[in-house]
């Protein structure tokens, strides 16, 4: 679960670095993007050594997108919509009942 965390916490990191890098138009927040997927890919691909791969990327995703939701909000100053945040809540339940 701590590996599938890592990995999921770094495609959020790349994400934000998406933002900065402007469209790969700015040298190093682009290779931080691609050194965070890499990362990112590094970590799951362990997890799935050892756990099912449909429910390990699945949760891998969830986490990605839960962190990503917390780093726009917070970080971002990004506003969601009651239908965004329904969405949001959907996929927090999924990923719930994933390691239920």
């Amino acid at each position: 679960m701590l590996v599938i965390a890592a990995g999921s916490a770094c495609f959020c990191l790349g994400g934000a670095f998406m933002k900065a890098s402007r469209g790969f138009t700015q040298l190093w927040p682009s290779v931080a993007v691609a050194v965070a997927f890499l990362v990112g890919a590094v970590f799951l691909t362990m997890a799935v050594r050892s756990e099912m791969v449909s429910t390990t990327l699945v949760l891998g995703l969830g986490m990605e997108a839960m962190g990503a939701v917390i780093l726009g909000v917070f970080v971002l100053g990004e506003r969601l919509t009651l239908s965004q945040t329904s969405g949001i809540a959907l996929v927090i339940a999924g990923v719930a009942l994933l390691r239920a």
